[in-house]
């Protein structure tokens, strides 16, 4: 999850990290209260997550009421890069002597945390990187042992601030923690002037603590259904089904199980002209209550043209219970007659579970196609388009009909 500049702010007060005094305002009505903790010239900052706000106008030093006014109205609700502007930082003006940057993040290659540093900071670090690599020191260290005093200052590197860094990574499961820049201030200390924060989701469970704003997964602010779906594992840590659920603008519900088999799912999908309405996961054998709760929040979206259950050979998942759970979640939502719906799994009482499904199907007059592992995921995939397709003309048809 990757956080606003001020989220970032508040974990590095928890750790020792100075930053300078800030307010979030959030509508143009809140300035004059803003106003009255901060002394101009104040610094101005637009709260994405895309990043370059410099390069686009949203960070700006304002000499007075009516430039701080004007900055918050041209702003505030407005779209920068993409996304919608909810908040706005107004910082005090740091006296910068020097602007340096640094990092930790993880090598994926050596399976370890490493910091990067450099004494050209305020610019995007590749810039740094094409422009002036040798400025750049990069030092790995143990994630258990942590980066030592010593070594850091050989290099270069504040040791205070870098461990206080190290401490802020490591204690709140970030998967990169950036500050650039990082200032030399007038007075011969260390500030953090901006943040740049993304946490491990899978780790967010342990910090309760700590005031984040949910994010959604394609924007910053998520979907109903994303912050449903979150839910379910927040209060069942058995399985997974929820914790990964993005929202597309297609009209084929997908629940998909496995890390490769999902995407696998998903790209043959898109492969055959299929548009998801949503990517998501049930795996690690969640209880059928789970998967209940995922089917009704994927199917509850208006307009879908079908539904697509499928994975890889489970080893560990329950066929039986997993699927006992999509077909209680079916019996709620209630789909339209002749509503598709495809089912391509593989696993552990998976014939008990398939002989359940043709039972309630022709019982209750659901449209289910069944696929065992046989059958390739991309034919079940062009299946599911074709049915799909079908499904969308005699819609179309019959809306004609009753318009007529």
């Amino acid at each position: 999850m990757k956080l606003y500049e001020f989220e970032g702010h508040r974990i590095f007060s928890k750790v020792g990290i100075e930053s300078p005094f800030f307010v979030v305002v959030s509508s143009v009505d809140d300035l004059d209260q803003a106003r009255r903790k901060l002394k101009f010239p104040i610094v101005c900052k637009v709260q994405v997550l895309s990043g370059r706000r410099g390069r686009g106008g949203g960070v700006k030093v304002v000499t007075n009421e009516k430039q701080l006014k004007d900055f918050a109205v041209e702003f505030l609700g407005r779209d920068f890069g993409g996304e919608e502007v909810r908040f706005i930082v107004l910082s005090e003006k740091v006296d910068i002597r020097a602007e340096n940057y640094i990092s930790i993040t993880y090598d994926t290659v050596l399976k370890s945390p490493f910091m990067l540093f450099s004494t050209k900071g305020g610019v995007d670090i590749e810039e740094v990187k094409k422009s002036d690599p040798e400025s750049i020191v990069r030092y790995d260290f143990d994630v258990f042992d942590g980066p030592v005093s010593r070594e850091l200052e050989k290099l270069g590197i504040p040791s205070d601030f870098a461990l206080r860094l190290w401490d802020a990574f490591y204690k709140y499961d970030c998967r990169l923690i950036e500050v650039n820049p990082l200032a030399l201030t007038g007075e011969g200390g260390w500030a953090a002037v901006d943040s740049k924060i993304i946490l491990d989701d899978a780790g967010l469970l342990r910090h309760k603590d700590l005031n984040i704003l949910p994010k959604g997964a394609v924007s910053a602010v998520p979907t109903e259904r994303e912050l449903l779906a979150h839910e379910i594992d927040a209060e069942d840590y058995r399985g997974t089904a929820g914790s990964k659920f993005i929202e597309f603008d297609g009209d084929i519900a997908i629940l998909a199980s496995g890390g490769g088999a999902s995407l696998l799912v998903m790209d043959s999908l898109f492969a055959t002209g299929g548009k998801p309405a949503n990517y998501t996961e049930y795996s690690g054998n969640p209880p059928r209550e789970k998967v209940e709760k995922l089917t009704k929040i994927a199917l509850s979206r208006e307009n879908l043209s079908g539904c697509f259950v499928a994975g890889a050979v489970a080893n560990f998942t329950d066929i039986y219970e997993t699927l006992s759970g999509f077909i209680e979640g079916l019996r709620q939502v209630k789909p339209k007659v002749g509503f598709p719906i495809v089912i391509r799994r593989g696993g552990p009482r998976q014939r008990e579970a398939y002989e359940m499904l043709s039972k309630v199907a022709k019982k209750e007059g659901y449209d289910i196609h069944l696929f065992g592992p046989e059958t390739p995921i991309s034919v079940a995939s062009k299946m599911m388009v074709e049915l799909s397709d079908k499904y969308k003309l005699k819609s179309q048809r019959a809306n004609l009909k009753s318009a007529n």
